[in-house]
C-alpha cells in the first residue's frame, strides 16, 4: 500500500505532517515524564530530528547497503536534504516560537475563584 496515493497528498506535505505530528505526539507523551515544557520541547525535537533521518536512511538503504555512503548520486543527496528540511522545519519553528516569543504563553494570570483574605478565613 503507497500512502501517498491512498492520502492523495504529496511526498514532501506527507513529512510536514510527519514532522509535526510526532513533534505535538512527543510534547503529549512526555508531559507526565518530564514536567519543564522547554526540556520537553527540546527532547520532542531530538525525536523528530532522529525519525527524519530514520526515514532517510530507510529511502536509500538499498544504495547504502550495497554500494556504500559514498556511492549516493548528487540527485538523492539533494531529495534527501529537502526531505529532512520538510520534516524539520516546522517542529523548529515552533521550538523558537515557544522559547523566545510569548506567543504559547497564557495571557492573563489565573486566580482562584474563592479568595481568602485571612489565613482564618475557612
Amino acid at each position: 500500500m503507497n500512502v501517498v496515493e491512498t492520502t492523495g497528498l504529496a511526498k514532501d506535505a506527507l513529512h510536514i505532517y510527519v514532522g509535526v505530528g510526532v513533534y505535538l505526539l512527543c510534547l503529549v507523551a512526555l508531559r507526565p515524564i518530564i514536567k519543564s515544557q522547554g526540556i520537553r520541547s527540546f527532547i520532542a525535537l531530538i525525536v523528530v530530528t532522529c525519525i527524519a533521518l530514520l526515514g532517510e536512511y530507510l529511502d536509500n538503504r538499498d544504495t547504502i547497503e550495497s554500494l556504500g555512503l559514498a556511492s549516493l548520486s548528487r540527485d538523492q543527496i539533494l531529495a534527501s536534504i529537502r526531505d529532512l528540511i520538510n520534516t524539520c522545519m516546522l517542529p523548529y519553528v515552533l521550538f523558537a516560537l515557544n522559547k523566545w516569543t510569548t506567543i504559547f504563553r497564557p495571557t492573563n494570570k489565573s486566580t482562584s475563584l474563592t479568595k481568602r483574605h485571612k489565613k482564618t478565613d475557612y
